[in-house]
């Protein structure tokens, strides 16, 4: 892929699933099936990271991989915007932890709330 077109196709991917994080969510909730709720909140946490890594590639540098990838996100967060590097970190304990590795996951309403924040925070990233 052209690596002039690669950040924008990371942003249409976070959008993308977002919007089926949402749906997953949804029906989750509906159906009361846990596991379709902590894979809409992992898949909002992943949302997220392609975002950020929208905005890396955006600063010209490589997207982050391997087990120091959340650190590094973090950290060009730090320097760009610390109150959207704070955030990260929420998402990252809350919807990653909590719900999705420990289950321990916000009500419907909860997960509404979070998913909304995530789009807010990838909307503002679009000019980052």
């Amino acid at each position: 892929m052209n690596a002039a077109r690669r950040p924008q196709a990371l942003l249409r991917l976070a959008e993308s699933h977002l919007e089926f994080a949402r749906d997953e969510a949804r029906r989750g909730y509906a159906k009361n099936d846990e596991t379709l709720i902590r894979d809409a909140a992992e898949k909002t946490w992943l949302a997220v990271n392609e975002a950020v890594d929208h905005a890396i590639s955006r600063h010209g540098r490589s997207a982050p991989v391997g087990r120091d990838a959340h650190t590094d996100r973090r950290e060009f967060l730090e320097l760009l915007d610390r109150d959207m590097a704070k955030q990260l970190a929420y998402f990252a304990e809350a919807l990653h932890g909590d719900c999705f590795y420990q289950g321990k996951c916000p009500t419907e309403q909860g997960m509404r709330l979070a998913q909304d924040e995530a789009a807010e925070f990838i909307r503002r990233l679009k000019s980052k």
